[in-house]
């Protein structure tokens, strides 16, 4: 008889490597099994009873302008607040001295410059997520006080996204995830589509981001995206950003006031090669009004420049030399059409706001570039001046492009909140918040961005600007529509419901996890999708 075979490794048809990547593949398993179960269980906020509301953004808590407001309608809405992230950019008042509300700041860790080799930033970024997520799970844990529920801001999504998902299994909280955009997609821009990075960022996004009591959206498309293609458990709605009552079109006695204390014509001496570009200003002027008396009535000078004003994060995902070339070719355009029809075009001033890693690049390139008839100015307002500024502006510039297509521009809500047209660069998701022709115009290269400002300025009527027929459609549109719903009635319509309710929303979403349904914000029309093909269909139409 035949002895039995000896059960090995070789015989079954395993070598080493396949038990290897067995063992590790069964591990996995259990640990995708565990996480789960953990996911599925219901959190038992009724039974702490906390009523406290955590924010956690991994940035700049100052330049987290949509997650102030949270703050903001949440002490309205008499919640406890905590927020965790960097300290940074000033706060507004009516938040930092808020007696309800409590910063726990975090230690800003260096990040790698957008110059140096690639090499170091593939060796340093784990280090410091490893050393962020330490960070950031001891002050969610330890020092914020059991919330009822956390607010988390993705991106970024590494470490945030699972740290606090730990938390929240640890605590028993709800856990609310506001979607600004993808960390994948940002992470693309910066290492390509392709990169090991990209993928691994991509494939955390999926699974830490999976499950949420609630899954808050800047856009239709997103919410569309994140349930069905990403089937996201929880329940996902819309939450377009809109301004603050604070944020409106100044008279002309306002901005007399407000750029008699900006002196702006001080920033355009300081950082511009053009000494003729600023007109005479003496006693009782600014550079855009005046008055005949000290104490008389202001009025627009009959020659002001333009004022133009673009909010940037100076990051890739802003193409700033489009801008400039389309001034370029202005100036160009304007030094022959006014040397032989004066004054038939006026001056531009680009007031650009904000910080971030190329700004440095591109006011080196402003400084050189050698215009006549318009000038670039960068500075940094105060959150108080910075809604003034844009409520004495005549247009507003987007160059947002989105890395991930579904995100939309804070900037333009901004402007729209103060009753400024734009011109906004193009791309899917935009026609949510910028109409073409109605209450802006879109562009995709720099010499559809110049034929705009073209077309909008010419022979402008400088000392009564309202009585130009294309600015003031578009103004009387963004009033009728956007400025009809600000963001605390959108918050108090759309959100606070699902807050105030919890368990409820959470055991709703579950329920319904297998017929998914999201909510898309106050005033949605299920043909407003329609109509948008049908416009972007007429533009091709009308192009062609």
């Amino acid at each position: 008889m035949d002895e039995f075979p000896t059960l090995d490794r070789e015989t079954l048809g395993f070598d080493k490597s396949n038990s290897v990547a067995i063992i590790i593949g069964l591990t996995f398993m259990v640990i995708f099994r565990f996480v789960g179960y953990l996911a599925a269980k219901p959190p038992r906020v009724s039974a702490l009873g906390k009523s406290g509301f955590c924010i956690v953004v991994l940035g700049d808590v100052g330049h987290s302008p949509r997650m102030l407001l949270h703050a903001r309608s949440a002490l309205d809405a008499g919640w406890r607040v905590d927020v965790i992230g960097y300290k940074g950019s000033r706060l507004p008042e009516d938040i930092e001295d808020h007696p309800s509300i409590q910063f726990h700041y975090l230690k800003q860790l260096p990040r790698v410059p957008e110059s140096m080799p690639r090499v170091l930033y593939y060796t340093y970024a784990p280090i410091k997520a490893v050393l962020l997520a330490f960070q950031l799970f001891y002050v969610a844990m330890f020092d914020v006080a059991a919330p009822e529920v956390y607010v988390v801001q993705n991106p970024p999504s590494v470490p945030t996204l699972h740290v606090m998902q730990l938390v929240n299994w640890l605590k028993q909280r709800h856990l609310v995830i506001d979607w600004h955009n993808y960390g994948s997609s940002m992470v693309a821009q910066r290492l390509g589509q392709q990169s090991i990075f990209t993928k691994l960022v991509a494939l955390y996004e999926r699974f830490w981001g999976y499950k949420a009591t609630i899954h808050i959206c800047v856009s239709r498309a997103m919410a569309r995206e994140l349930l069905y293609k990403f089937e996201k458990r929880g329940k996902v709605i819309t939450l377009h950003d809109r301004a603050p009552e604070s944020f409106h079109q100044l008279n002309v006695e306002e901005i007399h006031d407000l750029h008699s204390e900006l002196k702006l014509e001080k920033l355009v001496q300081e950082q511009t090669l053009n000494r003729t570009f600023l007109p005479t200003i003496g006693s009782n002027q600014t550079l855009l009004t005046e008055k005949k008396t000290a104490t008389g009535p202001a009025s627009f000078r009959a020659d002001r420049p333009i004022l133009i004003v673009s909010s940037t994060s100076w990051t890739a995902d802003e193409d700033f030399q489009l801008l400039l070339n389309a001034a370029k070719q202005y100036d160009d355009l304007v030094k022959l059409e006014n040397s032989t029809k004066a004054g038939l075009f006026p001056k531009l001033l680009f007031v650009i706001t904000g910080k971030g890693p190329l700004k440095q690049h591109y006011e080196e390139v402003i400084s050189k570039m050698n215009l006549e008839n318009v000038a670039f100015i960068t500075t940094w307002l105060s959150p108080e001046n910075y809604p003034l500024l844009l409520g004495s502006a005549d247009l507003g510039v987007s160059l947002h492009t989105s890395t991930s297509g579904v995100d939309l521009p804070m900037k333009v809500v901004d402007m729209f909140g103060c009753g400024l047209p734009v011109c906004a660069f193009k791309y899917n998701a935009l026609s949510e918040l910028v109409v073409a022709k109605s209450n802006g115009l879109v562009f995709e290269n720099a010499n559809e961005l110049k034929s705009q400002l073209v077309h909008l300025f010419k022979g402008f009527p400088l000392a009564q600007p309202q009585t130009h027929s294309q600015l003031q459609s578009m103004r009387d549109d963004i009033k009728k529509s956007f400025q009809s719903t600000r963001w605390e009635q959108n918050w108090n319509f759309t959100l606070l419901p699902l807050l105030k309710n919890l368990d409820k929303t959470w055991g709703d979403s579950q329920m319904f996890a297998e017929n998914p349904v999201y909510g898309l914000g106050p005033g949605y029309d299920a043909a407003d999708d329609d109509d948008d093909e049908e416009e972007r269909e007429d533009e091709v139409e009308a192009e062609e």
